[in-house]
This record gives C-alpha cells, sequence and structure tokens, in this order.
C-alpha cells in the first residue's frame, strides 16, 4: 500500500481517527478494497520507517496461528502496551511466560465448576430488578427505551469477579454488596469504580497500542493512576487469600451463609499452585477483563441484532419455550449445561452469525520470531508464498475477514443466521476466530457462550418482544474499540434540553457536539434561577430525553414520557422534591455537587480567619480612620484547632482538604455510618486534585441519626462547626438551643458555627440566644431564614456575627464547572456508565 501523509504518518493518523469515529473495524476492509482491490487480501503497510503486514488470507493466518505457529509470537509492543494494566498474565505475556501462565490457568477452564449456571442465575435476577427499578413498565406493557448494554456490562463484571475472587463487585445493585471482611492496615477494595477503572485503563492502552513504538509519546499520569486502582482492587482478595489459606473458600461460604453447594473460585485454585501475590494478582486480572469485557460485548451485540431481526426473535425464542418453557422468577432449575448447546439448535447460529458481524475482538497480530515465510500473499495472483524477515508484524483483522463476500456469500454485511444451518452445518475453519485460533485460543471461550446462551434463555422467557429504538434502525454498525468491541450507539437518537439561567460559550456546545455527533442539543436561555416555565412548545417535549436545569421542567410528567435523567445545575435538590416529574417518575436526577467546593470552603475559612484575627473590628476602625491596635493581644492562629464538618459532602470534603492543610484537626458527621475506609469513599464530581474523594482528611467519624448521635458529635472540641447537610424535612431546626448548650458544654463561648447549607437547618430564635448568651464565639451565615433577611430583623444588630447574602457559591467559574459535570455524565450515560451526582430519592439528595 502506498505512504500516505507527512513523514509517513498519514496511515497510522487515519487509522486513529477510524477507530475515534467508532469505525476502526470497516476502514481496514474500505481501505485494503478501494487501495487494492478486492481481491486482494494481504498487503505491506508502510508507517514512517516501519513496515508491517495486514492479511486477511485465512491461509496466512493458520500458518501463524496453528502450522507453522512455532515462527509467531504476539509482538512485544502487544505485552509491553497491556502489563502495565493487567501484569504478567496468559493474554499479556509471550515465549515462555506465556506458556507458564497457560499452564497455570488451563486446567481451570477444563472444570465443570467453571460453568456454574446458578451463579448466572443470581446476576441475570439482579439484571432484571435493575431493569424494574429504573425503567417502569406501562399499562401497555412496555419499558421506556433503555440501553441493556451497561446492564450486561455490570452482570458480567458481578459474575467474573465472584467467580475469580469469591466476591462480587457488586455493580448491578451497589445497596445489595456483601460486607467484606476487614484486613488490618489495609482499606477494602473500591469495588464502585473498579469497572471504570478497567475501561479508562484500556482505553489509555489500546491508544498506546495503536501508536506502537511511539507510544512514549503519550503522558502517563492517568494511565497510571488507573493501574494503581485496578492492581489495588486484585491484591486485596489476593492478600485475603494468603492470609486465610485454605480456608478461604470455606469463611467465603459461612459469611454469605450457603454451604449447601460445593463453590468454585479461581483464586483459591490458583493459590494452591502458586503463593507468589505479584502472580496471583496478574493472572486473575487476565482473566478478570477477558471473562468481563468479552461477554458483555457478545451479549450486548446479539441483543442489538435481535432488536433489529423479528423474524430470528421469534424463531429463536420459540425454540426457547419449547425447550425451557415460559419464565418463572425462582426456578431456573431446568436448565442445564449440555441442554443449553442441544436443546436450542438455532442458538448456535444466532451466537455465531453476531460474533461474525461484530467480532468481540477485531484484531489480532504476530510478529516473526525468525526470518519466514507466509503461504499466500506473492506472486501476480497473490497465491504464491511472501517472505517475511524476522521481527516483522502481521495484522490480522478478523472482521475484514468477515467481510469477504468469497468466503461468506455476497449477502456478507446482512445478519443471517439460516448460514450456519445451510448445507448441513457451516464448518468453520480460520476464516472464522472470535475468539482466536491455534494454541492461545481464548481458554474462556466455552465460558463467554455458555453465559451468552443462558443470558439469552433467561431473556426470552421473560420478554416476548425487544424493539430498536435507534434512529434509523439500520444506522452503520458502530464498533467502540477499546480492545473488545462494543456497539458504539451511545446518544444515539437523543435529545439533551439546556434550560439554564447561564451563559453556554459556543465552544462548549461545539465540543458536545465533537465527542457526541448523534446527540441533538437544544438549548433555551431561562432568565432568572426561579424561573420554572421554559420557552418551549409542550409538543417538543416529547422527544427530549435528557434536561439540565434548574428547576424549569414541562407542566406535566407526561409531556416528557422519553425523559430519562435530569442534570441539575444546582448541589441541592430541595427546591425540586415536590415537583411531581421527581417524586412520580423514575427519572433519574443528578446534582451539581462539587461545582461549589472550592469557593464555598474559601468562605468558611475567610469567615473562620476574620474572627480569629478580629478582621470585622479592624475594619470598622478604618471606616472610622482610626488606628488602635486594641485587639492584637487576642488574635489566635487556627494549627491544632478543630473544625467539626456537619455533612460530609463536597464542600466538606473540600473543606477537610483545606482545614487539614492549615494544621487544623478534622471532625466529620454523616447520617449513615462510614465504620470501613471502603465506606469513607466519595464518588461524586470534585475538580481534578480537590476534594477528599478517599474519605482520610478526618481523624474521627460520627453518625447516626438520633439527637444523642448528633450532640456527641458536637461535644467533641469543636472550634469551628460548619453546617454543610442538605435541607431535607429531617434537617429543618436541626441545630437549635440544644445543640448550642451541647457546644457549650466542652468550652462556653469556644465555638464558631459557620452555615452555608441552608437558613432553616440552624433555628435563628435560638441562635441569636445562643449568641446574647455567649454559648458560641460566633455565628458566619451565607444563608439565613429567613431569606432574604429583611430590613430590621433582629440577625443584623446581633453581635459576633457575620452575614453575606448566598454569595459564598458564586465563582466566575461555576458555569465551567456546572458543564463539566453534565458532559461527564453525558460521557457515562453514553458508555452505560453510572451516573454521577445521582440523587437517592428516598433520602432527598
Amino acid at each position: 500500500m502506498p505512504t500516505k501523509g507527512l513523514f509517513g504518518f498519514g496511515r497510522l493518523i487515519e487509522s486513529v481517527l477510524a477507530t475515534q469515529a467508532d469505525a476502526g473495524p470497516q476502514y481496514v476492509v474500505e481501505a485494503m478494497d478501494t487501495e487494492m482491490g478486492k481481491d486482494i487480501h494481504t498487503a505491506e503497510v508502510p508507517i514512517s520507517d516501519y513496515r508491517l503486514i495486514v492479511t486477511r488470507d485465512p491461509a496466512n493466518v493458520q500458518a501463524m496461528l496453528a502450522t507453522q505457529s512455532v515462527d509467531w509470537d504476539v509482538g512485544e509492543h502487544r505485552t509491553d502496551s497491556w502489563k502495565p494494566l493487567f501484569g504478567v498474565g496468559v493474554f499479556t505475556s509471550r515465549g515462555e511466560a506465556w506458556k507458564h501462565s497457560r499452564a497455570l490457568v488451563r486446567p481451570q477452564f477444563a472444570r465443570d465448576q467453571i460453568n456454574d449456571l446458578d451463579l448466572i442465575e443470581r446476576h441475570v435476577q439482579q439484571l432484571f430488578s435493575a431493569i424494574d427499578r429504573s425503567h417502569q413498565v406501562s399499562k401497555e406493557g412496555w419499558t421506556p427505551e433503555f440501553d441493556l448494554q451497561p446492564l450486561f456490562y455490570n452482570m458480567a463484571l458481578d459474575i467474573t469477579t465472584e467467580l475469580i475472587y469469591g466476591y462480587s463487585a457488586g455493580s448491578q445493585d451497589p445497596n445489595g454488596r456483601a460486607e467484606l471482611p476487614v484486613i488490618p492496615g489495609y482499606d477494602t477494595p473500591d469495588r464502585q469504580n473498579i469497572g471504570m477503572h478497567m475501561d479508562a485503563g484500556k482505553a489509555c492502552v489500546e491508544t498506546r497500542g495503536a501508536l506502537w513504538k511511539y507510544r512514549w509519546l503519550l503522558p502517563t499520569k492517568a494511565l497510571n493512576a488507573h493501574c494503581a486502582a485496578v492492581h489495588k482492587y486484585s491484591e486485596w482478595f489476593v492478600r485475603l487469600r494468603l492470609q486465610r489459606g485454605d480456608n478461604y473458600l470455606s469463611k467465603i461460604e459461612s459469611e454469605s451463609g450457603d454451604v449447601s453447594k460445593k463453590r468454585y473460585v479461581l483464586l483459591d485454585e490458583l493459590a494452591k499452585v502458586t503463593q507468589d501475590p505479584v502472580e496471583l494478582r496478574s493472572q486473575t486480572l487476565n482473566i478478570l477483563t477477558a471473562g468481563r469485557d468479552t461477554t458483555a460485548a457478545l451479549m450486548g451485540w446479539i441483543f442489538y441484532f435481535l432488536s433489529r431481526h423479528k423474524d430470528v426473535f421469534d424463531k429463536l425464542r420459540e425454540q426457547t419455550l419449547n425447550s425451557f418453557g415460559p419464565y418463572v422468577a425462582s426456578d431456573a432449575s431446568n436448565i442445564e449445561f449440555k441442554e443449553l448447546r442441544d436443546a436450542i439448535p438455532y442458538m448456535t447460529p444466532v451466537i455465531n452469525e453476531t460474533l461474525r458481524m461484530a467480532p468481540v475482538i477485531p484484531l489480532n497480530e504476530r510478529v516473526a520470531l525468525r526470518d519466514t515465510v507466509l503461504p499466500r500473499g506473492g506472486g501476480y495472483h497473490g497465491d504464491e508464498p511472501i517472505f517475511v524477515p524476522k521481527g516483522r508484524q502481521v495484522l490480522i483483522p478478523t472482521y475484514a475477514m468477515t467481510r469477504r463476500q468469497d468466503l461468506w456469500g455476497r449477502d456478507v454485511d446482512v445478519f443471517r443466521p439460516e448460514r450456519w444451518e445451510e448445507d448441513g452445518g457451516r464448518k468453520f475453519g480460520f476464516e472464522f476466530i472470535p475468539f482466536g485460533g491455534g494454541a492461545r485460543q481464548c481458554l474462556g471461550q466455552q465460558f463467554a457462550r455458555t453465559k451468552a446462551a443462558y443470558v439469552i434463555v433467561r431473556f426470552l422467557q421473560k420478554y416476548d418482544k425487544i424493539e430498536c429504538t435507534q434512529v434509523p434502525p439500520d444506522a452503520p454498525l458502530r464498533f467502540h474499540h477499546t480492545i473488545e468491541n462494543r456497539s458504539g450507539s451511545g446518544v444515539q437518537g437523543h435529545k439533551l434540553l439546556i434550560a439554564i439561567p447561564m451563559n453556554i460559550p459556543p465552544s462548549f456546545l461545539e465540543s458536545v457536539k465533537t465527542e457526541f455527533p448523534n446527540l441533538e442539543v437544544v438549548h433555551h436561555d431561562i432568565g432568572s434561577w426561579g424561573q420554572t416555565g421554559v420557552p418551549y412548545p409542550d409538543e417538543e417535549w416529547k422527544d427530549v430525553t435528557i434536561l439540565m436545569t434548574f428547576g424549569a421542567f414541562p407542566k406535566t410528567p407526561e409531556l416528557a414520557p422519553k425523559l430519562q435523567f435530569v442534570q441539575l445545575i444546582s448541589a441541592g435538590a430541595n427546591h425540586i422534591l415536590e415537583q411531581p416529574i421527581f417524586k412520580d417518575t423514575k427519572v433519574d436526577f443528578c446534582t451539581a455537587n462539587g461545582v461549589h467546593g472550592p469557593q464555598i470552603s474559601e468562605w468558611v475559612i475567610l469567615t473562620y480567619l476574620s474572627f480569629l484575627h478580629s478582621f470585622p473590628y479592624y475594619l470598622d476602625n478604618q471606616r472610622q480612620a482610626k488606628w488602635d491596635r486594641g485587639k492584637h493581644n487576642v488574635i489566635e492562629d487556627s494549627p491544632g484547632k478543630t473544625v467539626g464538618i456537619l455533612g460530609y459532602g463536597a464542600i466538606g470534603r473540600q473543606t477537610a482538604r483545606v482545614a487539614t492543610a492549615m494544621g487544623m484537626t478534622v471532625h466529620a458527621y454523616t447520617l449513615h455510618p462510614r465504620p470501613t475506609p471502603e465506606s469513607r469513599h466519595d464518588d461524586s464530581w470534585a475538580p481534578a486534585g480537590l476534594g477528599d474523594p478517599e474519605g482520610t482528611f478526618p481523624t474521627k467519624w460520627f453518625s447516626g441519626p438520633s439527637q444523642e448521635d448528633l450532640h456527641t458529635f458536637l461535644k467533641s472540641g469543636l472550634d469551628l462547626l460548619v453546617v454543610a447537610t442538605p435541607l431535607t424535612d429531617n434537617t429543618k431546626s436541626l441545630i437549635g438551643a440544644a445543640e448550642f448548650e451541647a457546644l457549650a458544654s466542652v468550652g462556653k463561648g469556644r465555638t464558631i458555627v459557620s452555615n452555608i447549607a441552608r437558613g432553616p437547618v440552624v433555628n435563628t430564635g435560638e441562635l441569636i440566644q445562643a449568641l446574647d448568651k455567649g454559648l458560641i464565639r460566633g455565628a458566619a451565615l451565607d444563608v439565613t431564614d429567613p431569606e432574604p433577611l429583611p430590613d430590621g430583623h433582629p440577625l443584623w444588630s446581633t453581635k459576633n456575627v457575620i452575614i453575606t447574602p448566598h454569595v459564598s457559591g458564586a465563582s466566575t467559574r461555576y458555569n465551567e464547572r456546572a458543564l463539566a459535570i453534565l458532559k461527564v455524565n453525558l460521557g457515562r450515560y453514553s458508555e452505560g456508565g453510572r451516573l454521577v451526582n445521582k440523587i437517592k430519592k428516598k433520602r432527598g439528595y
């Protein structure tokens, strides 16, 4: 193929851009077909000073993977790209290291226990529960439109982590996670974000692999952070297994209360062969990424095609019901492993055709270990051997092989499972290698097929129809490629309405259109924060699926039947709790929690230091042109002081960061207990490098719903009390006379109360009395009750009070941060991830 672009990098740039556009696999086919011809299946591709070979010829693939495999191995650039994330394991090693890994892992996949249908069934039920929780069925029996793919990724992660480590990540139902045992001195693994770290790490690996020997040009900070998080997750379980020894499995069974069946845990079995913690970490991570990603991608693609091909869906469902009967939630006992394979003849053709149309591993590769030959590609007709020098890399585009008309027929681009049934059943060779081939063929392919078949059976038992809502339904396939292929439809067919009292830079709207080209964006400027109506015709709401607003909603929820999530621009949600669209629907709501952290924490510290340094006194003297050092002998500084933060959210966590930097001690109070390091984590949004996401700054944690619990916190010796709790029915007048007495019990006149939450959280009349009695030292109030504070209100003339008119959250960067949260959530929604700052409706925050 000809050289392209400046210094020969044009081909590489085209490939990277195609991958970013979710069209990487198609690019290979189009480039070879248009530049070389549809009959040319092996080509040399120059990229700068590097030359590689691309072949979609099954004969060459068979030679590299099987008949001449001693001459070939995976490339060092591939292993070097993957090792930082996954370590040295069965998928990331070569040579003798790979043979060792293969010998260690292979026996585990030959065991019947690996196909644990009871385990899969439990997680299928969690998937169904997740659908029922989030997607209310209409009177006609339909759910609203939603994306199945993220649920499949959650399920695959939960199944695979439980199979490997004995404990599920619980990503499908975080509230139902099993409590992990405590390892003294070690934080529990971050089960909340392990999937995100895997995905982000793999995206970095994918880019590094694409740039091969030029990967050193890429920054590594983000990759290193994700690698550390993934390693830490696995290392915790490895440490637990090594500590427990042969009792690991029995203790898991006793903790779960299920001792009726002997469980299979891969880590436990591997630890019987090796006690090397690094090897155990690496081997299990290799299996984890393969077990989760390829299976979830396969299931996503299967339902992608089933939703678009009613005839295939109906035929497969008919055979399913004939073999296993209708759905019964509590009974899947009549489904057995062998029957999954044999009882539904159409199942294998459907899975195979899905893998042909959308191979989950779209690209493979090998490097010549010595001078060798490939059997085809040379000569005038391309059927003569070609010489391949030592070190030459050969790419194997599996997708391109499945698009050859001479191998698959003129309808190669049509999803037609029947092609696998014709002529007594199609026998395939190296033209179809969805799980690789030869000695390095994927060990878990049978497990992936079993999981996929089981999920299909249960879905088709439970649901009689699945419809595609993508517009148009026959749009070109989009391959979101981060090592494995998954559907890249993302926010295809979605409509975002932005109705906020903010100026939106055109550059932001352009960036959204660039990152989410299939998302329709409509912007309506709202005059003020208090405006509830939107200058938007009622009939236009019917297609809105995503809304960004403060409090402007459709007149009735029925006007926006497709609305799926709302991004608020406020950190609090008390102003929408009674909105019908909030309380009477299953629409997800997310706050802008985190936008206020930097500026409000500065306001808290500013006003606190103003008291310590007598600033009100000196400012008053300045206004009188009076030079008076009168209070210089009572000025204090902050090191050694204690700040108590009531409500340890985004604002509280950033305040803790700043206070700790000033030498202060931090006490945190939360409604719900945070007894373990894992429970103290916070996954809400925060500007990079700020906040306290790990929950490490407080030296003491307090919690509980009772007044006694609150008073224990208030009596812990606080010099500064920061009120940062949400306003709910339970927090109105949370701080009153009894609480001021509690503060005074350990030092009358010691504490400064800072309220940056909402005015009604503090009882105004009883605050004034506490100040008059000297129970507290002072009060800094950015919020009041009533608000705005009327002229003549006694709070204005109360001594030792600083009042600002609800401006602590103001910042010239507010809009920038709120829009950044929207973009984060659009990305997560597009990829099927967990929305950031999602409101728990029962709590109201």
